[in-house]
């Protein structure tokens, strides 16, 4: 049902780009049961290996290669192709935007999310009464910090990049809208992580990529807006930006109704900067994006067949989120016990 090259390569279409999320999510999975058994066999030399900040970067960097890993074998055995250029565009000439406008709009992005995800923290300690630092990891050793450098700004914008939008968003946009690829995708990034405590920015972030991509249909951009992002935001743990935050979000709580306002005057400013950033940096959308028979004559069948590809994919993109939602509630249930 894909139009496909003399060598049987094809491009991902929308019952691929599930099943390829699904086997992602499988392999998530997999490195999630190995790190448990990996834990509690070494609980016994290693009382605190539960936030010990060396095995926790260690293991980010494993899922990292576990995906990149999967993305190969995946792609090679099925003889798919992705339907987006790395950096150049049609001309192949590669777009200096590609490297400023991601960097400007993670920035702005922070500035814009930070506040209500800081309040979803409130919420989280005082209502569902997770501790704050739950999920942290020790940064204390600097063979820690490397690897947390290595595993968050370099590897997982690569690989959940070509995950999540290469394929998988623009796997949902040959099945619907392109604000409905953009919502499913945002959500089955934000569910991946499995962390109750990063929800509101790890969908925004997940969404704004999905944009982007749907503009330029170029993973560059989305990669480099993924690595600002996690940059910036390991850059504010770190001394001494970590006081001058601590300092911001002790006046905030004293004064609630500034800070409300602070808050929607960030959100509507940082909205309409993005928007301003992406519509007017990249120009006109890109058009349509459809399915494409390879049946010169479109019988019955070919449709037929096409119809149940469709279901196909959308069963295992609900199986995939299925799975994800599982495993996030699990992780909130124990945060909450804990």
């Amino acid at each position: 049902m894909l139009k496909t090259s003399g060598n049987n390569i094809k491009k991902f279409d929308y019952c691929g780009a599930c099943s390829f999320y699904l086997g992602a999510i499988v392999v998530t999975l997999i490195c999630q049961a190995l790190a448990g058994v990996a834990s509690t066999l070494l609980s016994q030399s290693f009382s605190d290996i539960a936030t010990n900040g060396d095995f926790l970067t260690a293991f980010m960097i494993f899922i990292q290669a576990a995906n990149a890993l999967f993305i190969l074998l995946f792609c090679k055995r099925n003889k798919y192709r992705f339907d987006c250029a790395l950096a150049c565009k049609a001309d192949k000439k590669v777009d200096y935007k590609d490297f400023i406008i991601p960097v400007v709009a993670a920035i702005v992005l922070l500035c814009a999310m930070y506040l209500p995800t800081l309040w979803y923290g409130y919420f989280t300690t005082y209502a569902l009464h997770i501790s704050p630092t739950a999920g942290n990891i020790d940064l204390s050793t600097p063979s820690s910090v490397v690897m947390i450098v290595i595993a968050s700004v370099f590897m997982a914008p690569v690989f959940e990049e070509t995950i999540y939008r290469g394929v998988l968003f623009n796997g949902l946009r040959k099945n619907g809208t392109a604000v409905k690829a953009v919502a499913l995708s945002a959500l089955a990034f934000m569910l991946m992580h499995m962390s109750p405590i990063q929800v509101v920015f790890q969908f925004s972030l997940g969404a704004l990529s999905a944009v982007i991509m749907n503009k330029t249909r170029r993973l560059l951009p989305c990669v480099l807006l993924h690595a600002t992002a996690n940059a910036a935001a390991l850059a504010i743990q770190f001394e001494p930006l970590v006081g001058v935050v601590g300092g911001c979000e002790a006046w905030l709580v004293a004064n609630p109704v500034a800070a409300a306002f602070i808050t929607l005057a960030l959100l509507v400013a940082g909205g309409a900067a993005l928007f301003a950033l992406v519509r007017f940096g990249y120009g006109k959308q890109n058009a349509e994006v459809s399915e494409e028979i390879e049946d010169e004559k479109v019988t019955p069948q070919a449709i037929a067949l096409a119809d149940a590809r469709k279901k196909d994919g959308t069963m295992r993109y609900f199986i995939a989120i299925g799975i994800s939602g599982v495993l996030f509630i699990i992780n909130l249930i124990t945060m909450i016990a804990g």
